[in-house]
Protein backbone atom coordinates (compact mmCIF):
# COMPACT_ATOMS: atom_id res chain seq x y z
CA UNK A 1 0.00 0.00 0.00
CA UNK A 2 2.84 2.29 0.82
CA UNK A 3 4.43 1.63 -2.54
CA UNK A 4 1.26 2.44 -4.39
CA UNK A 5 0.95 5.63 -2.46
CA UNK A 6 4.50 6.64 -3.33
CA UNK A 7 3.90 5.87 -6.99
CA UNK A 8 0.75 7.93 -6.94
CA UNK A 9 2.54 10.84 -5.40
CA UNK A 10 5.26 10.60 -7.98
CA UNK A 11 2.72 10.49 -10.80
CA UNK A 12 0.93 13.46 -9.30
CA UNK A 13 4.16 15.37 -8.98
CA UNK A 14 5.05 14.46 -12.56
CA UNK A 15 1.65 15.60 -13.77
CA UNK A 16 1.97 18.83 -11.93
CA UNK A 17 5.39 19.39 -13.47
CA UNK A 18 3.98 18.63 -16.94
CA UNK A 19 1.08 21.00 -16.40
CA UNK A 20 3.46 23.73 -15.23
CA UNK A 21 5.63 23.25 -18.32
CA UNK A 22 2.58 23.32 -20.56
CA UNK A 23 1.35 26.46 -18.90
CA UNK A 24 4.75 28.05 -19.24
CA UNK A 25 4.88 27.12 -22.92
CA UNK A 26 1.37 28.43 -23.52
CA UNK A 27 2.22 31.60 -21.66
CA UNK A 28 5.27 32.06 -23.85
CA UNK A 29 3.20 31.52 -26.97
CA UNK A 30 0.59 33.98 -25.74
CA UNK A 31 3.29 36.53 -24.99
CA UNK A 32 4.74 36.01 -28.45
CA UNK A 33 1.29 36.41 -30.01
CA UNK A 34 0.65 39.52 -27.96
CA UNK A 35 3.97 40.93 -29.06
CA UNK A 36 3.21 40.09 -32.69
CA UNK A 37 -0.26 41.64 -32.42
CA UNK A 38 1.28 44.73 -30.88
CA UNK A 39 3.76 45.01 -33.76
CA UNK A 40 1.13 44.39 -36.41
CA UNK A 41 -1.29 46.86 -34.83
CA UNK A 42 1.48 49.46 -34.85
CA UNK A 43 1.72 48.97 -38.61
CA UNK A 44 -1.96 48.55 -39.43
CA UNK A 45 -3.21 51.65 -37.64
CA UNK A 46 -0.98 54.12 -39.62
CA UNK A 47 -1.81 52.24 -42.82
CA UNK A 48 -5.48 52.60 -42.01
CA UNK A 49 -5.04 56.30 -41.42
CA UNK A 50 -3.13 56.59 -44.71
CA UNK A 51 -5.92 54.75 -46.47
CA UNK A 52 -8.48 57.19 -45.07
CA UNK A 53 -6.34 60.17 -46.16
CA UNK A 54 -5.82 58.59 -49.57
CA UNK A 55 -9.54 58.14 -50.06
CA UNK A 56 -10.13 61.73 -48.98
CA UNK A 57 -7.49 63.04 -51.38
CA UNK A 58 -8.95 60.95 -54.20
CA UNK A 59 -12.32 62.51 -53.51
CA UNK A 60 -10.81 66.01 -53.47
CA UNK A 61 -8.92 65.36 -56.70
CA UNK A 62 -12.08 64.14 -58.35
CA UNK A 63 -13.89 67.31 -57.26
CA UNK A 64 -11.02 69.47 -58.51
CA UNK A 65 -10.99 67.71 -61.86
CA UNK A 66 -14.70 68.25 -62.21
CA UNK A 67 -14.29 71.93 -61.27
CA UNK A 68 -11.40 72.39 -63.72
CA UNK A 69 -13.37 70.74 -66.48
CA UNK A 70 -16.30 73.05 -65.74
CA UNK A 71 -14.05 76.11 -65.71
CA UNK A 72 -12.36 74.99 -68.94
CA UNK A 73 -15.72 74.62 -70.63
CA UNK A 74 -16.83 78.00 -69.33
CA UNK A 75 -13.57 79.61 -70.50
CA UNK A 76 -13.99 78.10 -73.96
CA UNK A 77 -17.53 79.44 -74.15
CA UNK A 78 -16.37 82.90 -73.00
CA UNK A 79 -13.52 82.84 -75.51
CA UNK A 80 -15.89 81.82 -78.26
CA UNK A 81 -18.28 84.65 -77.39
CA UNK A 82 -15.42 87.17 -77.27
CA UNK A 83 -14.06 85.95 -80.59
CA UNK A 84 -17.50 86.24 -82.12
CA UNK A 85 -17.93 89.78 -80.77
CA UNK A 86 -14.39 90.64 -81.93
CA UNK A 87 -15.06 89.35 -85.43
CA UNK A 88 -18.35 91.25 -85.62
CA UNK A 89 -16.79 94.52 -84.40
CA UNK A 90 -13.82 94.20 -86.73
CA UNK A 91 -16.15 93.42 -89.60
CA UNK A 92 -18.18 96.55 -88.81
CA UNK A 93 -15.02 98.67 -88.61
CA UNK A 94 -13.58 97.35 -91.88
CA UNK A 95 -16.92 97.69 -93.67
CA UNK A 96 -17.20 101.29 -92.45
CA UNK A 97 -13.61 101.93 -93.59
CA UNK A 98 -14.39 100.50 -97.02
CA UNK A 99 -17.52 102.68 -97.31
CA UNK A 100 -15.41 105.66 -96.25
CA UNK A 101 -12.85 104.87 -98.96
CA UNK A 102 -15.49 104.45 -101.66
CA UNK A 103 -17.22 107.68 -100.64
CA UNK A 104 -13.93 109.57 -100.79
CA UNK A 105 -12.99 108.08 -104.17
CA UNK A 106 -16.42 108.80 -105.64
CA UNK A 107 -17.25 112.25 -104.22
CA UNK A 108 -13.91 113.99 -103.49
CA UNK A 109 -12.35 115.31 -106.68
CA UNK A 110 -9.42 117.19 -105.19
CA UNK A 111 -6.47 114.78 -105.04
CA UNK A 112 -4.93 116.59 -102.09
CA UNK A 113 -8.12 116.49 -100.04
CA UNK A 114 -8.63 112.87 -101.06
CA UNK A 115 -5.16 111.96 -99.77
CA UNK A 116 -5.86 113.70 -96.46
CA UNK A 117 -9.17 111.89 -95.97
CA UNK A 118 -7.64 108.53 -96.85
CA UNK A 119 -4.80 109.15 -94.41
CA UNK A 120 -7.29 109.94 -91.65
CA UNK A 121 -9.18 106.78 -92.60
CA UNK A 122 -6.04 104.67 -92.26
CA UNK A 123 -5.16 106.15 -88.87
CA UNK A 124 -8.71 105.75 -87.53
CA UNK A 125 -8.99 102.19 -88.87
CA UNK A 126 -5.84 100.84 -87.22
CA UNK A 127 -6.39 102.79 -84.00
CA UNK A 128 -9.87 101.31 -83.60
CA UNK A 129 -8.57 97.85 -84.52
CA UNK A 130 -5.89 97.97 -81.81
CA UNK A 131 -8.37 99.26 -79.21
CA UNK A 132 -10.97 96.61 -80.04
CA UNK A 133 -8.44 93.77 -79.88
CA UNK A 134 -7.01 95.08 -76.60
CA UNK A 135 -10.39 95.35 -74.89
CA UNK A 136 -11.61 92.06 -76.36
CA UNK A 137 -8.91 89.98 -74.64
CA UNK A 138 -8.50 92.06 -71.49
CA UNK A 139 -9.56 90.19 -68.36
CA UNK A 140 -9.17 93.15 -66.00
CA UNK A 141 -10.08 96.47 -67.56
CA UNK A 142 -8.86 98.40 -64.53
CA UNK A 143 -5.35 97.04 -64.87
CA UNK A 144 -5.43 97.59 -68.63
CA UNK A 145 -6.53 101.21 -68.25
CA UNK A 146 -3.85 101.86 -65.63
CA UNK A 147 -1.18 100.23 -67.78
CA UNK A 148 -2.33 102.14 -70.86
CA UNK A 149 -2.25 105.40 -68.91
CA UNK A 150 1.31 104.80 -67.73
CA UNK A 151 2.43 103.81 -71.22
CA UNK A 152 0.74 106.89 -72.73
CA UNK A 153 2.36 109.22 -70.19
CA UNK A 154 5.78 107.68 -70.83
CA UNK A 155 5.40 107.94 -74.60
CA UNK A 156 4.16 111.52 -74.34
CA UNK A 157 7.30 112.51 -72.41
CA UNK A 158 9.77 110.45 -74.44
CA UNK A 159 8.31 111.29 -77.88
CA UNK A 160 7.12 114.82 -77.27
CA UNK A 161 8.83 116.29 -80.33
CA UNK A 162 7.61 113.49 -82.58
CA UNK A 163 4.02 113.82 -81.36
CA UNK A 164 4.08 117.59 -81.83
CA UNK A 165 5.40 117.08 -85.36
CA UNK A 166 2.61 114.60 -86.12
CA UNK A 167 0.02 117.10 -84.87
CA UNK A 168 1.74 119.81 -86.93
CA UNK A 169 1.34 117.65 -90.03
CA UNK A 170 -2.44 117.98 -89.85
CA UNK A 171 -2.08 121.75 -89.60
CA UNK A 172 0.17 121.76 -92.64
CA UNK A 173 -2.33 119.87 -94.80
CA UNK A 174 -5.26 122.12 -93.89
CA UNK A 175 -7.29 124.27 -96.28
CA UNK A 176 -4.45 126.73 -96.87
CA UNK A 177 -1.77 124.20 -96.05
CA UNK A 178 1.36 123.10 -97.85
CA UNK A 179 1.48 120.67 -100.73
CA UNK A 180 4.28 119.22 -102.83
CA UNK A 181 5.44 121.78 -105.39
CA UNK A 182 4.59 124.87 -103.31
CA UNK A 183 7.24 127.52 -102.83
CA UNK A 184 7.52 128.41 -99.16
CA UNK A 185 9.76 130.40 -96.87
CA UNK A 186 10.70 129.11 -93.41
CA UNK A 187 12.82 131.58 -91.49
CA UNK A 188 15.61 132.58 -93.86
CA UNK A 189 15.23 129.55 -96.14
CA UNK A 190 13.20 129.74 -99.35
CA UNK A 191 12.54 126.58 -101.27
CA UNK A 192 10.12 124.30 -103.07
CA UNK A 193 8.39 121.51 -101.16
CA UNK A 194 9.52 118.17 -102.55
CA UNK A 195 8.20 115.91 -99.79
CA UNK A 196 5.68 116.33 -96.99
CA UNK A 197 5.86 113.49 -94.48
CA UNK A 198 4.09 112.74 -91.25
CA UNK A 199 7.01 114.07 -89.18
CA UNK A 200 9.18 116.17 -91.52
CA UNK A 201 8.96 118.20 -94.71
CA UNK A 202 11.81 118.59 -97.19
CA UNK A 203 12.53 121.69 -99.29
CA UNK A 204 14.69 122.09 -102.36
CA UNK A 205 16.48 125.34 -101.53
CA UNK A 206 16.16 128.15 -104.07
CA UNK A 207 18.83 130.83 -104.24
CA UNK A 208 18.10 134.53 -104.47
CA UNK A 209 14.62 135.98 -104.34
CA UNK A 210 13.05 133.96 -107.07
CA UNK A 211 15.42 134.89 -109.88
CA UNK A 212 17.79 131.96 -109.41
CA UNK A 213 17.14 128.25 -109.55
CA UNK A 214 17.67 125.47 -107.02
CA UNK A 215 20.98 125.46 -105.16
CA UNK A 216 21.06 121.65 -105.05
CA UNK A 217 20.64 121.50 -101.27
CA UNK A 218 17.69 119.79 -99.58
CA UNK A 219 16.59 121.32 -96.28
CA UNK A 220 14.57 119.27 -93.77
CA UNK A 221 12.26 120.85 -91.18
CA UNK A 222 10.19 119.18 -88.49
CA UNK A 223 6.46 119.71 -88.88
CA UNK A 224 6.45 121.27 -85.41
CA UNK A 225 7.71 124.43 -87.14
CA UNK A 226 4.06 125.56 -87.34
CA UNK A 227 4.02 125.96 -83.53
CA UNK A 228 7.23 128.01 -83.34
CA UNK A 229 6.87 131.77 -83.18
CA UNK A 230 10.50 132.63 -83.92
CA UNK A 231 10.57 131.14 -87.43
CA UNK A 232 7.31 131.45 -89.31
CA UNK A 233 6.18 129.59 -92.42
CA UNK A 234 5.18 131.68 -95.43
CA UNK A 235 3.51 130.36 -98.57
CA UNK A 236 1.27 131.52 -101.36
CA UNK A 237 -2.42 130.75 -101.11
CA UNK A 238 -3.69 128.09 -103.56
CA UNK A 239 -3.89 129.43 -107.11
CA UNK A 240 -1.53 132.35 -106.46
CA UNK A 241 2.12 132.36 -107.53
CA UNK A 242 3.31 135.94 -107.82
CA UNK A 243 5.29 138.36 -105.68
CA UNK A 244 6.12 142.08 -105.59
CA UNK A 245 9.58 143.22 -106.63
CA UNK A 246 11.03 146.67 -106.14
CA UNK A 247 13.59 148.79 -108.01
CA UNK A 248 15.01 152.06 -106.69
CA UNK A 249 16.64 154.69 -108.91
CA UNK A 250 17.58 158.35 -108.71
CA UNK A 251 16.01 160.70 -111.24
CA UNK A 252 18.17 163.23 -113.06
CA UNK A 253 18.24 166.73 -111.57
CA UNK A 254 15.95 169.20 -113.27
CA UNK A 255 13.56 166.55 -114.60
CA UNK A 256 9.84 167.05 -114.76
CA UNK A 257 9.04 164.63 -111.95
CA UNK A 258 5.33 164.33 -112.74
CA UNK A 259 6.11 163.46 -116.36
CA UNK A 260 8.92 161.15 -115.23
CA UNK A 261 6.58 159.31 -112.89
CA UNK A 262 4.02 158.80 -115.65
CA UNK A 263 6.70 157.53 -118.03
CA UNK A 264 8.03 155.11 -115.41
CA UNK A 265 4.56 153.68 -114.80
CA UNK A 266 3.96 153.36 -118.54
CA UNK A 267 7.31 151.61 -118.99
CA UNK A 268 6.66 149.10 -116.24
CA UNK A 269 3.13 148.43 -117.54
CA UNK A 270 4.55 147.79 -121.01
CA UNK A 271 7.09 145.32 -119.58
CA UNK A 272 4.35 143.44 -117.73
CA UNK A 273 1.85 143.20 -120.59
CA UNK A 274 2.61 139.52 -121.37
CA UNK A 275 1.91 138.36 -117.80
CA UNK A 276 -0.82 140.88 -117.08
CA UNK A 277 -3.77 138.52 -117.53
CA UNK A 278 -2.29 135.83 -115.27
CA UNK A 279 -1.52 138.34 -112.53
CA UNK A 280 -5.06 139.73 -112.76
CA UNK A 281 -6.48 136.23 -112.38
CA UNK A 282 -4.35 135.58 -109.32
CA UNK A 283 -5.35 138.93 -107.85
CA UNK A 284 -8.99 137.89 -108.14
CA UNK A 285 -8.14 134.67 -106.31
CA UNK A 286 -6.72 136.73 -103.45
CA UNK A 287 -9.88 138.85 -103.38
CA UNK A 288 -12.04 135.72 -103.21
CA UNK A 289 -9.97 134.29 -100.37
CA UNK A 290 -9.89 137.36 -98.12
CA UNK A 291 -12.90 137.86 -95.88
CA UNK A 292 -13.24 141.54 -96.80
CA UNK A 293 -12.97 140.87 -100.53
CA UNK A 294 -10.21 143.48 -100.89
CA UNK A 295 -7.04 141.81 -102.04
CA UNK A 296 -5.52 145.00 -103.48
CA UNK A 297 -4.75 145.47 -107.14
CA UNK A 298 -1.92 144.38 -109.38
CA UNK A 299 -1.06 147.80 -110.78
CA UNK A 300 2.61 148.82 -110.65
CA UNK A 301 3.37 151.72 -108.33
CA UNK A 302 5.94 154.49 -108.43
CA UNK A 303 6.73 156.48 -105.31
CA UNK A 304 8.96 159.57 -105.33
CA UNK A 305 11.02 160.34 -102.25
CA UNK A 306 13.32 163.26 -101.50
CA UNK A 307 16.69 161.86 -100.35
CA UNK A 308 19.98 163.77 -100.02
CA UNK A 309 19.08 166.61 -102.34
CA UNK A 310 17.91 164.23 -105.10
CA UNK A 311 14.64 162.61 -106.02
CA UNK A 312 14.56 158.82 -105.58
CA UNK A 313 11.93 156.77 -107.37
CA UNK A 314 10.85 153.42 -105.96
CA UNK A 315 9.03 151.22 -108.46
CA UNK A 316 7.06 148.23 -107.18
CA UNK A 317 5.56 145.75 -109.64
CA UNK A 318 4.13 142.20 -109.52
CA UNK A 319 6.01 139.32 -111.12
CA UNK A 320 5.07 135.72 -111.74
CA UNK A 321 7.53 133.55 -109.81
CA UNK A 322 7.96 131.08 -112.65
CA UNK A 323 9.52 133.75 -114.91
CA UNK A 324 10.53 136.41 -112.40
CA UNK A 325 14.05 136.86 -113.82
CA UNK A 326 12.73 137.45 -117.34
CA UNK A 327 10.22 140.03 -116.12
CA UNK A 328 12.90 141.81 -114.08
CA UNK A 329 15.09 142.09 -117.18
CA UNK A 330 12.25 143.57 -119.23
CA UNK A 331 11.38 146.06 -116.50
CA UNK A 332 15.01 147.08 -116.12
CA UNK A 333 15.39 147.63 -119.86
CA UNK A 334 12.27 149.79 -120.03
CA UNK A 335 13.36 151.84 -117.03
CA UNK A 336 16.80 152.38 -118.51
CA UNK A 337 15.18 153.58 -121.72
CA UNK A 338 13.01 156.07 -119.83
CA UNK A 339 15.90 157.41 -117.77
CA UNK A 340 18.00 157.69 -120.92
CA UNK A 341 15.29 159.87 -122.45
CA UNK A 342 15.24 162.04 -119.34
CA UNK A 343 19.01 162.48 -119.11
CA UNK A 344 22.05 161.53 -121.15
CA UNK A 345 23.64 160.05 -118.03
CA UNK A 346 21.25 157.47 -116.63
CA UNK A 347 21.68 156.74 -112.94
CA UNK A 348 22.59 153.29 -111.66
CA UNK A 349 19.68 151.13 -110.67
CA UNK A 350 19.56 148.73 -107.76
CA UNK A 351 18.79 145.08 -108.11
CA UNK A 352 15.11 144.16 -108.09
CA UNK A 353 13.85 143.18 -104.67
Amino acid sequence: MRGLSTRGDALATQADTADAATLTQMRSQLDALAEQIKLESGLLIPLGKEGVLLAQHRHNLANWRALIASQYTSALKTLGVRLLILIVLLAVVFIAAELWRRAVMNYVRDSRRRYQLLLLRRIALWSLTILIISFAFASELGSLVTFAGLITAGLAVAMQSVLVSIVGYFFLIGKYGVRVGDRVQIGEVTGEVIELGLVRLHLMEIGGRGQLGPTGRVVAFANSIVFQVSSGLFKQIPGVNFAWHEISLTLPAGSDYVTAKDKLITAVTTALKDSRDEILRQTKEIQKTTASGSGGDSQPRVQLNFAGGAIEAKIRYPVHLSNAAEIDDKVSQELIRVVTDLSPHPPATSKPG
